[in-house]
C-alpha cells in the first residue's frame, strides 16, 4: 500500500518552470528572454522553436509551448 500523501508530493514539480519567448533559434541551442525580468537563458529542446515562440522553461531545458495571453504571479 503506497502512501497517499507521498503521491500527492510527487505531482508537484520540484523546479520552477517561467514563461519566456524565443529570441534565438538554432534548434536544439535557443536563447529564451524570461518574462519575470531575469534576461536571456541559454536552453536546449528536443523540438523545434521559431524565434518569438512563448515557452515554458524549467532550468535550461524548455519543456513544452506557452500559450498566449497575460501572465501572473501567485504566490503559495
Amino acid at each position: 500500500m503506497s502512501n497517499a500523501y507521498k503521491r500527492l508530493l510527487d505531482l508537484i514539480p520540484r523546479d520552477s518552470e517561467f514563461v519566456g519567448t524565443v529570441q534565438t533559434a538554432k534548434h536544439p541551442n535557443y536563447k529564451v528572454l524570461v518574462i519575470d525580468g531575469s534576461g536571456l537563458v541559454a536552453c536546449s529542446a528536443s523540438t523545434s522553436f521559431e524565434v518569438g515562440n512563448r515557452v515554458f522553461v524549467r532550468g535550461q531545458l524548455i519543456v513544452r509551448s506557452a500559450p498566449t495571453g497575460e501572465v501572473m504571479n501567485i504566490e503559495v
